[in-house]
């Protein structure tokens, strides 16, 4: 079984050998045992140590199902989900779903800190129990599940010794001086027979001593109960670790005092600049919180145990500070979000601010349940949805995004139109994601009619994205489509050449991959790559391959549609990207299909079908592709072995189908190839770096910076270098000793990353053996001269962006420089071979790339007008036209050349076409 690991202990278990002898016999003679106790009392770290000892006794493993950090009990069953490895789901009954992944499996299951969740967890371990006959499961709660067949054991105390010997542990912790002795034994046995044996207490009074002697703390605990002893005694265990963490809590200064209760409004962990913003600059007092144990320490962020933060959220309450607060920890994650939300348009395009959205997950929840409480909070909800839409795609919760977009806008009162465009976005992205194409019309409409006269153009775009993506995909109108994605294009345009605009290209050219049109699908995706290349968005790169390899599928080009998918997989693998991997799996089975791996082909096509289903989402493909696909599969397979390797694939775990797709995607070739006949060492530079070894790609945290501009470098001087020319070039300013240490140290990391028989000596000189090497930039240069077009296409498609992109050193300017203009060259070939054959179309898509690449080459604008013109298009050259004259006015206070005025007026006349 897939899914996470079990998590790891973090301490050793003291005193509980008789315990795991007892629970673990208790385990093999029931199938649902629940270890009850009070807050504090072990039960976890208990549970935690018995899962680890039987797990190697069940065949699929143990999922461990964490419940302390959610309070719905909806959320329960997408717990089991993410203990079985699973992200979003599209059916609304996560229930159901969780519980068809366990029916087969010989698994534990373990349900941790029920107690505030007890009836939802019942219902649930019940069914399981019912349907799933394999399944074992193990609770800890504070209470019985209460069902049929239920084996409850109450953890005991420590004994007196074990009690002794974690208060000594624990002390030490704190206080590395301290141990027992004659002077100090029989008061560490007084505090541990105070506290009743329970572990939290004994570890939170042993935190103590580090600023008081044992006696003190004993003096202290004593006041403490007696202060107290009105507690019920009816649950003495629940009164004991009551008692010690409420006198933990009068130990504390006033100030420590209000911090602890304020911490309570968060949810999970949190870090220092959310306590700041939320409480207040408390550093000092959280460094004392931290040290009395009351609050956890993981890295850079911190958090309060389960029982710890329902006490204080208990206090927290009788301060009447509750509202107060939670607004204060709301606004401040409001306010996170929204300034986060340009980092993460268009999926994981920052993953540090990904990264950080990922941590606070649980303190969005906590705010969207903040929002949901009060109907004038409406329009701050409708804007969180519209900030974190984004990140949900990203992480692939399309199922959670979904539901809460539909739950905000039904509940959505008086608010002000530009809040309800951008969250009518939001609602058809989610639509989008999960291919239900029928409910983007009207919403799309409504938010084009109110953007059309704000000033949120990036917003008008993406609605009118979705306005053609409607027509496209719900409509089925080409024409319309047509259209609408030209205003949407025109819009994009305006406000830049960035992610906004790729993503328009995207979906424009999936719309003219419907009706037919693969030159403009091609062209459009082809566009959209090289943006996203040039701004190095992983996103745009990684999905525009993604469809660039489809395009390449269908015309026919199994290599170049394989080399397409091979590298969106490396690129989606890296920022985790759950829609594009599952999108790229299936176009990897489609392709092994066509060179003859049937068998593999369609074990990835079933696995992606059931991944799609399991992410509650669905690629932006048409009913008429997916019977396409079914009929090849049964083209490829007999009906028997069909219905074997369709279960084999549908039962795959995520992560085994991508490693799967990545194992067979390095091999697949074109039929006349052989595999033996791969480069094992391939390099792409142009455009953002790529370095594949054994058909493996190096990931760029294993190389330096400097290594891979050596690496460059010397593939640029195929004659090899000598130490002072390299350390010219890469270390201009640095002295004769330092020089020597650089270039030693940087080739030492060059030949680990890439394997020491790449880089060879010869005399003085430094170069990279060519024998098994694919270096795009010799194929580019030698292919990009050819007098063939097919060559001189193949060139063009190589050039994915500026050498080494994002790169900066004197030594690349030149080289950039030309390899560009040899682009240029290249496409100005390309487009006048197309003008020859009569493609007008075809040619204005490539004399475009020329002036994107410089607005200002009078002889490409020429020929875009023309063959626009040609085309049908005269409205399109008439505004190339205009593009070009307001550059050179702009760049060089010129007008065009009297030769172009006069053919934009030919034009305009209808006397080109």
């Amino acid at each position: 079984m897939s899914g996470p690991e079990l998590p790891a202990p973090l301490t050793p278990l003291l005193g509980r050998a008789r315990e795991l002898e007892e629970t673990e016999r208790l385990l093999r003679g029931t199938r649902l045992l629940t270890i009850t106790g009070a807050g504090g009392s072990g039960k976890t770290r208990l549970a935690l140590e018995l899962a680890h000892r039987v797990q190697a006794g069940f065949e699929d493993g143990v999922v461990w199902v964490e419940l302390a950090p959610i309070d719905d009990p909806d959320l329960i069953s997408q717990q089991i989900l993410n203990g079985l490895g699973l992200r979003e789901v599209a059916a609304a009954d996560t229930t159901a779903v969780a519980i068809e992944r366990l029916r087969d499996r010989d698994v534990l299951v373990v349900f941790d800190n029920c107690e505030h969740l007890v009836n939802a967890c019942a219902v649930i371990a019940e069914s399981i129990l019912r349907l799933c006959p394999s399944a074992v499961l193990l609770a800890t709660s504070r209470e019985a599940l209460g069902i049929g067949g239920e084996q409850t054991w109450l953890v005991p105390p420590l004994s007196q010794p074990d009690a002794t010997k974690l208060f000594e542990e624990r002390a030490r912790a704190v206080a590395p001086a301290f141990s027992i002795n004659t002077d100090n034994e029989e008061t560490v046995a007084r505090i541990c027979r105070r506290l009743d044996g329970i572990p939290l207490a004994i570890e939170l009074a042993a935190a103590r001593v580090k600023m008081l002697s044992v006696e003190q703390v004993s003096q202290r605990l004593a006041d403490a109960f007696r202060l107290l002893s009105s507690g019920s005694r009816t649950l003495p265990r629940h009164r004991t670790i009551r008692e010690t963490i409420d006198w933990s809590y009068r130990l504390l200064s006033a100030d420590e005092q209000t911090l602890l209760r304020r911490l309570a409004v968060f949810a999970g962990s949190f870090p220092l600049d959310a306590v700041e913003a939320v409480c207040g600059d408390v550093l000092d007092l959280l460094g004392t919180l931290v040290d009395k144990s009351l609050v956890m320490v993981d890295g850079e962020r911190y958090r309060l145990l389960e029982t710890v933060r329902q006490f204080a959220a208990e206090k927290l309450e009788q301060a009447r500070e509750r509202e107060r607060f939670r607004e204060r920890h709301a606004r401040f994650y409001f306010d996170l979000i929204e300034a986060a939300e340009p980092r993460v348009f268009a999926g994981a395009v920052d993953m540090p601010t990904v990264l950080r959205i990922d941590h606070e997950v649980g303190n969005f929840r906590a705010v969207f349940d903040w929002a949901e409480e009060d109907p004038a909070r409406s329009e701050l909800e409708l804007r969180l949805i519209y900030a974190l839409h984004w990140y949900w795609f990203a992480r692939g919760h399309f199922h959670e995004a979904r539901r809460r977009i539909e739950e905000a806008l039904a509940r959505m009162t008086d608010v002000p139109p530009l809040v309800r465009a951008r969250a009518y976005i939001a609602a058809g992205d989610a639509a989008v994601w999960q291919g239900d194409w029928g409910a983007l019309r009207p919403r799309a409409d409504e938010a084009v009619a109110i953007l059309r006269n704000a000033s949120d153009r990036r917003a008008l775009g993406s609605a009118l994205m979705l306005l053609g993506t409607a027509a496209a995909f719900a409509d089925g109108d080409a024409d319309q489509a047509r259209r609408v994605f030209d205003e949407a294009l025109s819009v994009a345009r305006a406000n830049g050449r960035d992610v906004a605009l790729a993503l328009t290209l995207y979906w424009a050219g999936l719309a003219a991959q419907i009706r037919g049109d693969l030159a403009a699908a091609r062209a459009a995706f082809e566009e959209g790559y090289q943006i996203g290349a040039d701004l190095d968005n992983m996103p745009a790169i990684g999905h525009t391959l993604a469809v660039l390899g489809f395009v390449a599928l269908a015309e026919g080009k199994h290599g170049e549609a394989i080399n397409a998918f091979r590298r969106a997989l490396a690129v989606h693998a890296e920022i985790d990207d759950r829609w594009g991997l599952t999108q790229v799996v299936e176009g990897i089975g489609l392709a092994l299909l066509d060179v003859g791996d049937a068998e593999v082909g369609t074990r990835l096509l079933a696995a992606a079908a059931a991944a799609w289903l399991q992410l509650g989402a669905r690629p932006g493909r048409q009913a008429e592709f997916e019977r396409e696909k079914d009929e090849r599969i049964h083209q490829a397979l007999g009906n028997d072995r069909l219905r074997v390797v369709l279960a084999s694939g549908a039962a795959l775990p995520y992560d085994e189908m991508v490693a799967i797709a990545r194992q067979h995607v390095a091999g697949a070739l074109q039929p006349a190839q052989r595999a033996s006949e791969r480069p094992s060492l391939e390099v792409l530079a142009l455009g953002p770096l790529e370095i594949w070894r054994d058909g493996r790609l190096l990931e760029a945290a294993t190389q330096s910076g400097r290594s891979r501009e050596l690496l460059l470098y010397l593939l640029s001087h195929p004659r090899g270098c000598t130490k002072e020319q390299i350390g010219a070039a890469l270390w201009p300013e640095v002295d004769p000793a330092r020089l020597r240490n650089n270039f030693h140290v940087t080739l030492h990391r060059l030949r680990k990353a890439i394997g020491s028989d790449w880089v060879v000596t010869q005399g003085e000189t430094y170069a990279i053996e060519r024998k098994g090497l694919e270096y795009d930039v010799e194929t580019f240069e030698k292919e990009a001269r050819s007098k063939e077009p097919e060559k001189v296409a193949h060139a063009i498609e190589l050039y994915r962006g500026d050498f080494f992109a994002n790169a900066t050193a004197e030594w690349l300017d030149d080289l950039r420089d030309r390899l560009r203009d040899l682009y240029a060259n290249a496409l100005t070939t390309l487009a006048r071979t197309r003008v020859t054959a009569g493609d007008h179309a075809a040619a204005a898509e490539v004399f475009r790339r020329i002036v994107d690449m410089d607005d200002l080459a009078e002889d490409a604008a020429r020929g875009l007008m023309t063959a626009l013109a040609k085309s049908g298009d005269a409205a399109g050259a008439q505004r190339a036209y205009r593009r070009l004259a307001d550059a050179l006015r702009r760049e060089l206070e010129t007008e065009p050349e009297p030769l172009t005025s006069r053919l934009a007026q030919k034009i305009a006349n209808g006397e080109v076409g």
